[in-house]
């Protein structure tokens, strides 16, 4: 029994010593949006149009310091509610990170560099969530890509990332890739054994030693299951570049998906878009964006390419930033004729940090 104390009592020596040399923080975010959708569809009974309020509310807990090797490392997780979450509420931003120099090997999810990124628009949402609705009886989905391919940053991993003069180049491994199932787990003690096979990205960020210069270049793939016909594969390449007040960028980003991704005809073929945005700074509190996004799919039978154009404005009150964005998209889910569907979008959000 002495011996049990001593050991115990060494132990929580031990833990106080290393929370000693941590230092822990707590942070977060806060979006209240208002958006209105007007659509044109002949497919869904002719002019639809909704409008309400959407929240996303973010707490992000880390903790850093040193380790008794003399390795830095970092550690955290955080909590999304968006809109009224059920489930899901730790997907984001989950990780161990151990640091040495300008190396980082890390453990978890949503943490790593990944794809899910544009140098193709700078204020406001992006063409993929402009049309976002939770009524079933309006378009809920479109062709658009945010994320591309696999995008296995959204499951458990393992990855390295490596700092370099011209930016940081990454490798990710993740041994299931869940991206279609909310990315859930195992407990720590089990494992999470489900049909997705494994995927891996590597990627690059950072300016190539150029100043002013923003660059990026992501590749996924994971493997194919057994009900899809090839592997799914993604690629997202972005460069932008800052004259002053102006800043102009372009993206392309290309899906090629297994048939089981999304079902239907888009999910049996390719899906490419092409990103191009411009930023100006009419002073250091107001910036006017523009976007003009074009995607095109593949399939089979008759296809119109899809297209969303935008225009937001971005104002910096300090504590508080607020954006509004008016949008037109067509076409966004490939079709044509009178099944095609045509949306209209205002899109207005009031944000802050804490």
């Amino acid at each position: 029994m002495k011996k049990l104390l001593l050991t115990t009592a060494l132990a929580g020596a031990t833990l106080v010593a290393s929370n000693a040399i941590a230092q822990t923080t707590v942070s977060g975010n806060l979006d209240i949006a208002f958006k209105a959708i007007s659509g044109e569809s002949a497919a869904v009974g002719g002019d639809k149009s909704h409008r309400g309020f959407g929240k996303e509310a973010q707490i992000n807990i880390q903790n850093k310091g040193k380790l008794n090797n003399g390795m830095d490392y970092a550690a955290g997780f955080s909590l999304e509610d968006d809109g009224n979450q059920t489930s899901a509420l730790f997907n984001e931003n989950t990780y161990i990170d151990f640091i040495s120099g300008d190396t980082t090997l890390t453990i978890g999810q949503d943490h790593i560099q990944h794809s899910e990124r544009t140098l193709g628009n700078f204020v406001g949402l992006v063409a993929e969530d402009l049309s976002n609705t939770s009524n079933t009886s309006q378009v809920t989905t479109d062709g658009f890509l945010s994320a591309v391919g696999a995008d296995p940053a959204q499951s458990m991993g393992i990855g390295i990332m490596q700092k370099t003069p011209v930016g940081t180049f990454s490798a990710l491994y993740v041994p299931s890739n869940q991206r279609d199932a909310g990315a859930s787990l195992g407990s720590e003690d089990g494992t999470q054994d489900t049909s997705d096979e494994s995927a891996y990205e590597i990627g690059f960020v950072g300016n190539l030693g150029v100043k002013g210069l923003s660059a990026h270049a992501f590749f996924n793939k994971e493997q194919k299951a057994n009900t899809d016909t090839r592997d799914n594969k993604g690629q997202n390449i972005g460069l932008s570049y800052n004259f002053g007040q102006i800043t102009a960028g372009y993206n392309y980003k290309k899906t090629e998906f297994g048939t089981s991704n999304l079902g239907a005809d888009i999910a049996k073929n390719d899906t490419k878009q092409h990103e191009y945005g411009l930023a100006y700074a009419v002073s250091p509190n107001l910036t006017i964006g523009a976007n003009l996004t074009k995607a095109e799919n593949s399939g089979t039978g008759a296809k119109a390419d899809a297209e969303s154009r935008s225009i937001a404005v971005g104002y910096n009150l300090g504590a508080i930033a607020l954006t509004a964005q008016v949008a037109q998209l067509e076409n966004i889910d490939f079709a044509t004729g009178a099944s095609a569907k045509d949306v209209d979008v205002l899109y207005l959000r009031a944000s802050t940090k804490f």
